[in-house]
Parts: C-alpha cells; sequence; structure tokens
C-alpha cells in the first residue's frame, strides 16, 4: 500500500504524462479512481441557502488552501463526508466519479487514504504525513541502528537445495558424521533441517539449512533460499536437472545468493569417460537454465563429490569456506546487542511444551531473554544445540532450539530480542489492533460490493416481470447446484512447516466437479475443538508424522476419519483418491449377451391380445432382472431400453436363458412395438474410473 503522499504522487504523474486510466487502476487498490479527469473548471449548483463552494480550478488559482477543521476518521460513508465538507452529497458523488471511483452510492465507505485523496483535490491543507505503519513493519521501531564499531564476522549460513532423492541429507551425514537420511519416512527430508558444523579440513563453523526436495515443500525452499548466505544447488549425475531443481534455481535467482552447484553421486559410474560426459551433460543443462559455471567463463563453482565415498568433499567444503571468506560475512554482537533471526520450525513437545528452532542472524542469545515474533513472545527457558544438548548460549549463525513460547510462533516469521514482557506484550496489542483494521478493510471493501450489488438487485426487480424474477432465481438455484463439491479436510503435523506444506499443496487440488477444502491446519494431536469442527463440516482429518494417537481420537465418537501419513507424497494421494471418489459417477454400458428375435407370436387371453417375441440366444445368456436395449436396424437405432417382464420356455417361466436356447420374452412398461429381426443386446452399467 501507497502512503498517501506517495499515492497523490502516482496519481499525478500518471495523469500528466496522460496514461491511460487502465494503468493508473494496477497502481492503486480496488476500488480506487479510475479515470484520468481532474475536476478541472467545474462548478456546482447548489440548493437555496446552502453554502456554496468554490471550483476547483479558481481554488488551485487562488492558491489558498482550506482549512481542515475536522478529524479525518480511518472510515466514513460518502454521505457523512459531504457534511463534514459542507456540500451537497449528490455533488460530491458527481465529483468522485469524475475522479474516477466506481459504483458509489451515499453509502459507499471510504477509507483514511482515500477520503485524504479527495480532502486534497478539494484543495484542503492537510498534516504531514508519515509513513504508513502496517502489521508487517510495526516492530521495526524496536531495532537499533547498525554499528559498524561492533561488526564481527560470522560463520555462514549454507543452505543445500535440489530435486528430491539427489543426496542433500547425505552431504550433511557426511560434514557431521551422523544419518540422518535413515531416520526419514521414505528416504526424503520432509522438514528443514538446521545444523552447525565445524569442517573437517578448514575447522572452520558452517551452519546448513537442508531443504526438503519434495514438490510439497516448495514454502519451506522459498524460505531457506530467503534468509542464506550461500546455495549448494545439488544434482544427481544421474539425472541432471530435475523439476525442483529448476524450482530452486527460480529461488536462488530471486534471492541474489551465491551459488555453488554440487554434482552428485559419481562413486555411481566408475567409468572415468562416463563420468566427464555425464558431468558435460549436467554443465551444459546448468548454462541452458541460465546458471553460468565457472568453465563457461562464469562465476558459479561446479563441484563433482560423492558423499557416499567421501570424494572431493573436502574440496566442497574448501569451497563455501573460500567464498564467504570472500564475501566478509559480518554480523553485529555485543553485550547490549539485540538478537534478531527468523523461525525455522515450531512444533510442541510434550515434555517442553511450545518449542521453535530459531536461526540467529544478529546478537547473542542467552536464558531468560525476551523474543517478540508475530503474535507471541518468549521467555527463554532452554536452549538446545546440536544432539538436543542444553546450551546456556547461542551466537550468531547458530540454530538452536527455544523452549518457553507463549504460542506457537509462524515458520518463516522474523522475531527480535526486547528489553522485557511488558515492551513485548504493549507491541503485541499494537501489532493486533492493526491486523484489525487491516482485517476492517477487507470487510469494508466486501461490504460496497455487496451494498452495489444489492442496489443493482433492486433496480433488477423494479424492471423484471414477477416470471422473469423466477426464473432468476430458478437459474441461480440450478447454478449452485452445479458448483464443485466441497470436500473438507483438517490437517495435524508434528511441525507447523510441513502444515503448512500440507496445506499448500492440497488446497488447489480439484477440478469444475469437486474442490479440496482446508478447514484448518495446526500443530498437535488432533483435540476435541477439530473433532467438533470435523463433525459440522463433515472434514476427514489428516495426521501427519504425529505417532500414537490416542484410542478416543481413531476411534472417535462421530465416526469421522483420522488418517495417519508418514509420507507426504503418500497423504496427497490419498486426498487425490478422496476427491475422485466424491466426484459424479460415470456409467458405461457392457454387453455381456446378445439375442435374435425370430418371430412375434400373438396370444388372446380373455380378449386381450398379448404380444411374446420369439427368441434366440445368440451368445451371453439372458436373466429376468437383465437390462436390456432393443436396437433394430444396421445402425442398431435404440427403440427400447428397460427391463424384461418375463422369459417362458414353452409354457413354463424360466429365470435364465443359455446360449443356444430358444424362449420367449415380454417386456415392462408395456413395450410391444418389436419387431422380427431385431436385436436384444444384455448390457451391464460398468463404472467408469474418474480422475482429477
Amino acid at each position: 500500500m501507497f502512503s498517501r503522499a506517495g499515492l497523490f504522487a502516482v496519481v499525478r504523474s500518471c495523469r500528466a504524462v496522460s496514461l491511460p486510466s487502465r494503468i493508473v487502476t494496477r497502481l492503486l487498490p480496488l476500488q480506487t479512481p479510475t479515470s484520468s479527469t481532474l475536476l478541472r473548471g467545474q462548478t456546482r449548483s447548489y440548493a437555496r441557502g446552502y453554502r456554496k463552494n468554490k471550483s476547483l480550478l479558481k481554488k488551485q488559482k487562488n492558491g489558498k488552501p482550506r482549512e481542515l477543521t475536522f478529524t479525518i476518521p480511518d472510515y466514513i460513508s460518502v454521505d457523512k463526508l459531504s457534511n463534514l465538507m459542507n456540500c451537497r452529497v449528490q455533488d460530491l458523488i458527481k465529483d468522485l466519479g469524475a475522479l474516477g471511483f466506481k459504483n458509489i452510492t451515499n453509502d459507499y465507505i471510504l477509507n483514511k487514504e482515500y477520503v485524504e485523496l479527495i480532502l486534497q483535490e478539494y484543495n484542503y491543507d492537510l498534516p504531514d504525513s508519515t509513513s504508513a505503519i502496517t502489521s508487517a513493519n510495526v516492530y521495526d521501531e524496536l531495532k537499533d541502528p547498525l554499528n559498524p564499531s561492533l561488526l564481527i564476522s560470522r560463520p555462514p549460513i549454507v543452505t543445500i537445495m535440489g530435486h528430491v532423492d539427489h543426496g542433500k541429507t547425505t552431504i550433511i551425514d557426511y560434514l557431521r558424521k551422523s544419518s540422518v537420511v535413515a531416520q526419514e519416512h521414505g528416504g526424503i527430508t520432509q522438514h528443514i533441517g538446521a545444523f552447525q558444523v565445524t569442517t573437517p579440513v578448514s575447522k572452520k563453523k558452517i551452519t546448513f539449512l537442508d531443504t526438503p526436495g519434495h514438490a510439497a515443500f516448495l514454502k519451506m525452499r522459498e524460505r531457506g533460499a530467503n534468509i542464506t548466505d550461500i546455495i549448494v544447488l545439488v544434482v544427481s549425475i544421474e539425472d541432471s536437472i530435475m523439476p525442483q531443481t529448476k524450482e530452486a534455481i527460480k529461488h536462488i535467482k530471486h534471492s541474489g545468493n551465491q551459488l555453488i552447484v554440487a554434482i552428485t553421486k559419481i562413486d555411481k559410474i566408475g567409468n572415468a569417460k562416463e563420468r566427464e560426459k555425464k558431468i558435460e551433460k549436467v554443465t551444459n543443462d546448468l548454462m541452458a537454465n541460465e546458471i553460468m559455471v565457472e568453465k563457461m567463463g562464469g562465476d558459479v563453482q561446479v563441484i563433482p563429490i560423492s558423499a557416499k565415498s567421501g570424494e572431493n568433499m573436502d574440496l566442497l567444503e574448501e569451497s563455501i569456506v573460500l567464498l564467504s571468506d570472500m564475501m566478509d560475512i559480518k554480523t553485529e554482537d555485543s553485550k547490549n546487542t539485540m538478537a534478531e533471526g527468523y523461525i525455522i520450525e515450531s512444533k510442541m513437545k510434550n515434555t517442553m511444551g511450545n518449542v521453535a528452532t530459531i536461526l540467529i542472524r544478529k546478537g547473542s542469545l542467552n536464558n531468560q531473554s525476551i523474543l517478540l515474533c508475530g503474535n507471541t513472545y518468549c521467555k527463554v527457558r532452554s536452549i538446545l544445540g546440536d544432539g538436543d544438548k542444553r546450551i546456556t548460549k547461542a551466537l550468531p549463525a547458530q540454530a538452536v532450539e527455544v523452549a518457553g513460547w507463549k504460542e506457537l510462533p509462524h515458520v518463516g516469521d522474523e522475531f527480535i530480542q526486547v528489553k522485557s514482557e511488558s515492551v513485548a506484550k504493549k507491541y503485541i496489542t499494537k501489532r493486533e489492533a492493526l491486523l484489525e483494521v487491516e482485517a476492517n478493510a477487507e470487510r469494508v471493501n466486501k461490504l460496497n460490493d455487496d451494498r452495489y450489488a444489492e442496489a443493482v438487485k433492486q433496480k433488477d426487480e423494479k424492471n423484471k416481470s414477477k416470471f422473469d424474477e423466477d426464473e432468476d432465481e430458478d437459474m441461480s438455484e440450478s447454478q449452485a447446484i452445479t458448483g464443485p463439491k466441497m470436500v473438507n479436510f483438517i490437517v495435524k503435523s508434528d511441525v507447523s512447516g510441513s502444515a503448512e506444506a500440507i496445506k499448500e499443496s492440497i488446497q488447489n487440488l480439484g477440478n469444475d466437479e469437486v474442490q479440496c477444502g482446508v478447514i484448518s491446519s495446526s500443530v498437535g494431536i488432533p483435540t476435541e475443538s477439530d473433532m467438533k469442527m470435523a463433525d459440522i463440516t463433515g472434514a476427514e482429518i489428516l495426521c501427519f508424522n504425529l505417532e500414537n494417537l490416542p484410542n478416543d481420537v481413531i476411534n472417535n465418537k462421530h465416526h469421522i476419519p483420522v488418517k495417519k501419513f508418514n509420507v507426504i507424497y503418500k497423504l496427497i494421494e490419498d486426498v487425490v483418491s478422496t476427491l475422485e471418489g466424491n466426484m459424479k459417477k460415470i456409467f458405461e454400458k457392457n454387453i455381456v449377451a446378445t439375442v435374435d428375435i425370430k418371430e412375434i407370436f400373438e396370444f388372446t387371453v380373455k380378449k386381450k391380445v398379448i404380444k411374446i417375441a420369439g427368441c434366440k440366444v445368440s451368445n451371453g445368456q439372458i436373466t429376468r432382472n437383465s437390462k436390456v436395449q432393443v436396437v433394430r436396424g444396421e445402425n442398431k437405432d435404440v427403440v427400447y431400453e428397460g427391463t424384461l417382464a418375463s422369459i417362458k420356455h414353452g409354457k413354463d417361466d424360466i429365470s435364465t436363458a443359455l446360449k443356444g436356447r430358444e424362449c420367449g420374452i415380454t417386456f415392462n412398461d408395456g413395450f410391444e412395438a418389436y419387431k422380427a429381426g431385431d436385436k436384444i443386446l444384455v448390457y451391464e452399467d460398468v463404472e467408469v474410473p474418474r480422475h482429477l
């Protein structure tokens, strides 16, 4: 959102160069002025005795701004604004239309920014405005300005990115001498892993972020790219560039960070010439995706490695250290420096309560420090380093797990250290008030749209007959019925990052018939509130990485489906299957038997003539409850579709007639318009599998 001064400058500059109104519209929010015509030379007529305003052109010529005698409210209707400005509401609506506002009525609600724009056009003397404070920047005033004298070198933060199963975590395992990959479900990373390692050769510290490679974790990879210094792009020598590799390249370009490419799994190709050929192919694919490698005159290092055998791992390590030394990465750290950083993961632990993995970008963190993040804060009770070891102090570029949060912070949010809990609570209250204002702005826009739609509807109702009204209602009802069916889910996960990734992955699944709806996504075991919401909305509960669910959750009294998953792609497959199961069923006819009508017999029973088709089963078998079609001619025109009334052999009723058997057949619905030479096709309705 522009500040008021910036908004005016944009509008005036656009008008000055006669830009089309559609361009001006794109620069402003919805419901903004779209016309490039200023109110120049316009005069107004007023009721007798009503104070007359001078034209805008005259006001601009005499250069005497009008004094503002009232306080500009956050929101005001056009009618009430006209009273404050002491002008006729009809004239104000006309002027707003000339300014480009659309769908204006007396009760149209204007926000403060638009009111200031209107008042400036009326030549009011407005007070100087400062940059707008929003929920996104309200905590900026708590940050201390940079003090160059306190800058010290810090370890680089390195994010490892790439396609799923290209060996990202194996690199971390080699450097940490651990086995993280063995603990991962399905062999794929499903959280952001944050580790600080001391490199084996240079003995320098590097903080690594291992981002998931699965397509569902796009948001996690994007966060990893935005909070890092150096990115190691992992590309398998076997697969080369894959979909998530391309997506990672997009994030890398957007972040502007330094890049090193690691070609992994070279141990799988023993032949030196074949290996060189594969490496050359990967290099060419990188160039095709605008990664300028050193071999081709660029500045991106490409290092073939094997984390399994350790081949060239020392070269990768030294390349990262050398690049970080060239970047001269520094941060501010002193006794009085307030810590700042980002939330990497957040979850709820049974023994510790709400905990969050944080990455410190500035300052150091001690026990009992107060951290402010989003709408929650933390009085640090404990700090866990690598291997869940308790530490008393966390240094810059270190990733640690912090306990003591009042509520779970949102993953990716920035945190800042403050002096006391009272300061944290004060700013949380301030931010919540700003969020409420922003929510009100959305509600006001919706209210304006609803009011305009209601006004149009009332106008249409006056001009239409009762028949037209009924027809419109029927059309509306049919449109409502033919809309996509919502299939609802509630997502519960072990960490907030996974809950977010799952929501992002499934909420847009669907088509014109069915649509996935995510009622909520949160951390922890399903609560009674989740159960009630699922019961009301008919939702399934999807539990991801939640072990040992209570029996009263799995076998709940509401009979709500509760499903457990440890691998995200299996969860997504199950959601797709559920959506497909809710699509409209389509059946196709599978012909299982053919019967030829040879002759037509007529019998008189109690003065009533009854026709019987003399038939012979040419293939398959026909039964009393068979579904049949009677077809005629070469084109097989259907003359009847239904069921049989009886099957006779001689005078006996039979239930089944097999291939080669002769029988007499009558049809339901009184159908007797068959002829000799017609064929009876016996069919079954077979359901056709539906796919999104």
